[in-house]
């Protein structure tokens, strides 16, 4: 009998990481015009939608605005792909929060401590050669009597307060990120986790911050209990004790230490530490 013969199996293209993979899936997002050309032109190396559906009324995915013309568009994504285009408004939202509680908390008190984002949230292409670790932190505190950065801060989005949580994760790759530049940048860093949940107009989904809590690298790894490999992508991440982390509001008072901020008398003393322990 002759042999069988199996053709051979295709997978479509991840238009972020422009390979074939087995796990890449046709993808659809409700976004407006000018979003939908930023990823495809940014990100999907200038692969436009293969559907784009009829003008509906909702959120845009990525700028979180509501418009009467925002439109399904579909790209084949892998897993994680998708997963990362689906946090980045999320993302937006948080560094929002951010910005506006620094606004409204900390700039009456401390008119000399500016906050400017040093990296927002966007969709890049993702290449196999990209390495990892070497994200620029996400905001830079600056210190206008002095004309220097004092200090970084990372924000970190979930949908889930810490009050809710057993412990608190983070990707080993976002610890790395984090002493990485504090080494390049010679300043210390907070974390703040935003909780940011959604808002739905079918069939469209927005995003709404509801809490922020902060840490510091010091605590966080005095906090520190483990390192396990995550159930759903094959990459580690850190587990802490919640209780590195504190409400928002209780951030104003810690800032200031006895003759200079107080996180950077605690790096001035201690250094750079590792978040983590393998």
């Amino acid at each position: 009998m002759p042999r069988s013969t199996q053709a051979t199996i295709v997978y479509p293209t991840c238009v972020r990481h422009l390979k074939p993979r087995k796990d890449v899936r046709l993808r659809h997002f409700f976004l407006c015009d000018a979003c939908a050309e930023l990823w495809s032109n940014e990100a999907f190396a200038g692969n436009q939608p293969l559907y784009v559906g009829k003008a509906d009324s909702g959120f845009c995915l990525l700028c979180n605005s509501v418009y009467d013309n925002v439109r399904m568009r579909c790209w084949f994504l892998c897993d994680i792909c998708c997963r990362v285009a689906g946090s980045i408004g999320r993302n937006h939202v948080a560094e929002q929060a951010i910005l506006d509680f620094w606004e409204e908390l900390v700039l009456p008190r401390f008119p000399n401590l500016t906050l400017t984002q040093n990296d927002s949230s966007s969709l890049r292409p993702r290449r196999e050669t990209d390495q990892s670790a070497v994200a620029p932190i996400d905001f830079l505190a600056r210190d206008t009597n002095t004309e220097m950065d004092v200090f970084g801060i990372e924000n970190k989005t979930g949908r889930s307060s810490i009050r809710e949580m057993s412990q608190f994760q983070l990707d080993v790759s976002d610890c790395d990120t984090i002493i990485n530049d504090m080494r390049t940048l010679q300043i210390p860093a907070y974390v703040i986790h935003a909780q940011v949940l959604e808002e739905w107009r079918p069939p469209t989904v927005g995003f709404k911050a509801i809490g922020l809590w902060w840490s510091d690298v010091y605590t966080m790894a005095e906090n520190f209990k483990s390192v396990r490999m995550r159930r759903d992508e094959m990459r580690g991440a850190a587990y802490f004790n919640k209780r590195a982390f504190l409400p928002i509001a209780s951030l104003p008072d810690a800032l200031k230490g006895e003759q200079d901020w107080a996180l950077v008398e605690r790096f001035q003393r201690d250094g750079i530490l590792p978040m983590y322990r393998l």
